[in-house]
């Protein structure tokens, strides 16, 4: 059942809102996997979520629900009075008006979402057969699955601003074990994308098999300090962490590494990041949780910070204008990046590992809710990779650590790789990343 939009402004206006706003959020999922040959999990999701909000005597209310039905207007504005009437914050009380102008355009696809998930299966049926076949080392194929969703969000306010968008995607997964021995590695390789021509099953299966099968005979090397070379999905990873510290809230807690750092140099001149939230990929964006206009612009160009991200409150009590990076958890906006774009280099990947004699090429970091402190900047990860000799990837290693601080880390940026990935668990396209020392603890 639809919301009665109309009734709930309405009913705002007689109860005396200075201001209201709903933000409607549906995402509908299908999704299966199989397990030897049979389907073992299909599941449906299709969930609506309103979140409603309210200035009432200066004090700001909210409520979130999936209970839409006609009652519902009413319900959401007894709700906003009773939470605005417990409030005893003087944080700045914000329902935002509307950007001059968005940056609107439409990605939806709707050949994304297939209605036919016998198809998916029988996709899924044949990775896991050409797994299986892929190499003898494959010792059991853990699962292999699909999803497909859609997302729907629309923000409209008492000041009669409306933005909506709609976006669908897929994604497909793998997990295998591989065996040599007594030893067992794990590959598992995820892909997503809105364009439904875009999968390659022979690709798909390469990656995740060979992310299992170069992992096998691994050893550790020895303790010392070595050039590093981060995957993006690694260098991205790292790279989030770093920029937690660009959230405005942080600086005014005092609790960002780059307090009082605006428009200095804070790490090598080799980086710059772009956050591209209207780039056409399954992460566009054209306005925030907010309702303010998203924009292309730098945070950190040539190694210089740009800007930091602001909300509507930590805009407010800057005095600055909000930059389109207010994102929502539950009635709460917190600073975010969409979609980051690192600048790549002039060198081939294979040009940077050629001019190191003895490093290490890092492919997995592990314990980062325990051995990273974002504030500090300081961290100590298990880690694995390949050693490089002689300008050549070699053996592998694991049950090794890597050990830094974030900004020494990106103020010793060597080279970065022409190349470029899509990382989708960081969402940023990130390249290979040449540290030129680091800590590294094996044997």
């Amino acid at each position: 059942m639809k919301l009665n939009e109309q009734r709930f402004f309405e009913l705002a206006k007689l109860n005396k809102f200075e201001s209201a706003d709903l933000y409607l959020k549906r995402n509908y999922s299908l999704s299966t996997s199989i397990f030897h040959g049979e389907v073992d999990s299909m599941t449906e999701h299709d969930t609506h979520v309103v979140t409603a909000r309210g200035i009432i005597n200066g004090k700001f209310g909210s409520v979130t629900t999936e209970a839409i039905d006609k009652n519902a207007p009413d319900f959401l504005i007894e709700s906003i009075k009773r939470t605005a009437g417990v409030i005893e914050n003087d944080d700045p009380s914000i329902i935002f008006k509307g950007s001059e102008k968005y940056h609107k355009k439409s990605v939806f696809n709707k050949n994304v979402l297939s209605g036919n998930i016998q198809e998916k299966v029988g996709i899924l049926l044949e990775i896991e057969r050409k797994l299986k076949n892929y190499d003898k080392r494959i010792d059991e194929v853990v699962t292999v699955g699909y999803e497909e969703s859609l997302d729907e969000e629309k923000l409209s306010n008492s000041y009669g601003l409306k933005l909506g968008s709609k976006i669908a995607d897929y994604s497909y997964f793998a997990e295998i074990t591989a065996k040599q021995g007594e030893e067992v590695r794990t590959g598992f390789k995820v892909f997503a994308s809105i364009d439904p021509n875009e999968f390659n099953i022979d690709k798909f299966v390469e990656d995740c098999a060979k992310d299992a099968l170069d992992k096998l005979g691994s050893v550790q090397c020895a303790s010392k300090k070595y050039p590093v070379i981060f995957t993006p999905e690694c260098a991205s990873t790292l790279l989030r962490h770093l920029l937690s510290s660009v959230d405005a809230e942080e600086v005014q807690k005092h609790t960002s590494l780059f307090e009082g750092k605006l428009h200095q140099q804070i790490v090598s001149k080799k980086l710059t990041v772009i956050e591209d939230p209207l780039r056409k990929n399954l992460f566009f964006r054209y306005f925030d949780d907010e309702g303010v206009a998203t924009n292309k612009k730098a945070i950190i160009k040539n190694g210089v910070l740009e800007t930091y991200l602001y909300t509507l409150q930590t805009a407010q009590i800057a005095g600055v204008e909000p930059t389109g990076n207010g994102y929502r958890s539950g009635s709460k906006a917190s600073a975010d990046s969409a979609f980051l774009a690192v600048k790549p280099g002039r060198k081939s990947k294979n040009e940077l590992i050629s001019e190191i004699k003895e490093g290490v090429l890092i492919t997995e970091l592990q314990g980062l809710h325990s051995g990273m402190n974002s504030q500090s900047g300081n961290f100590s990860l298990p880690c694995a990779g390949f050693m490089i000799r002689n300008g050549k990837i070699a053996e592998p290693v694991a049950l090794i650590t890597v050990a830094d601080n974030l900004v020494n880390m990106f103020s010793n940026i060597k080279g970065l790789s022409k190349e470029t990935e899509l990382v989708i668990r960081t969402t940023t396209e990130c390249p290979y990343i040449y540290i030129s020392k680091m800590s590294i603890s094996g044997k």
